[in-house]
């Protein structure tokens, strides 16, 4: 279903990610795409799905129109050509920035918790870009294709059950739908590099965890501080001059 609060290219260097690591065959990549495709875009009977209630449904539209509100003018097609980090040579462009930032704050204040600082923000985001370099360092960074099949299979969505606070928050952005999936691209990549990742750490590197009833846990998208942390320590990051111009710094000042 729709990704709201949570490119491709060639195969780069190893970007600090175990250069010791044996290069998986085409097959081994190609079945763990597959496998990662196959946990994201499934067959659903939308007749299925429940909406909201209209209580349910109003806070939810306020919410995310108050979103939308913020992210005007700040997430924006132009933003994404604008490089304020690169972390292990991932880019983070003024849109990811915003967008991390906007959202984090009004969910902390939505459920009354203390606002994030920026070096949280960023923290959060190397986060998620060195998990995309460990993806492309063994060639699973998502390809073209699967991209597009997971856009593909949003757009369905949508255009099926019509959800409201998707109508509510890109008309408040003040963009069309096309430049709604434009713009979620890149977090939407993000994503299935996390997923494809964690297929891999399952399939070639984890021993597969069972439950109390014996079954094998699938969500590929779980992984733990144990393998996330070691990456963010040995990250290369580097704030360029816009990213200083916006007030990005690392590592965060004492």
């Amino acid at each position: 279903m729709i990704t709201i609060l949570n490119a491709c290219s060639d195969v780069r260097e190893s970007n600090n990610f175990e250069d010791s690591q044996q290069p998986l065959t085409k097959t081994q990549i190609d079945e763990i795409i597959t496998a990662a495709t196959e946990s994201v875009i499934v067959d659903v009977d939308f007749s299925q799905i429940s909406k909201p209630n209209p209580v349910q449904q109003t806070e939810i539209n306020e919410r995310m129109h108050c979103l939308g509100e913020k992210l005007k003018g700040k997430v924006t097609v132009e933003n994404r050509n604008i490089v304020v980090a690169r972390v292990n040579g991932e880019t983070i462009t003024a849109s990811n920035w915003y967008w991390e930032k906007i959202n984090k704050i009004l969910q902390a204040e939505f459920n009354n918790k203390s606002i994030p600082s920026d070096a949280e923000i960023l923290s959060d985001l190397i986060e998620t870009k060195v998990i995309s370099s460990a993806a492309r360092s063994l060639g699973i960074y998502p390809p073209e294709a699967q991209i597009k099949a997971y856009i593909a299979d949003q757009q369905k969505y949508i255009e099926i059950l019509k959800p409201e606070e998707i109508t509510v928050l890109i008309q408040a952005w003040g963009i069309s739908e096309e430049d709604y999936f434009l713009l979620m691209e890149n977090r939407f990549a993000d994503s299935l590099a996390k997923i494809n990742w964690g297929v891999y750490l399952q399939k070639y590197e984890d021993e597969a965890q069972e439950d109390e009833q014996g079954y094998v846990a699938k969500s590929f998208s779980r992984i733990g501080d144990d393998r996330i942390k070691p990456l963010v320590e040995k990250a290369k990051v580097k704030i360029t001059s816009e990213g200083r111009q916006l007030g990005i710094s690392y590592p965060a000042p004492d």
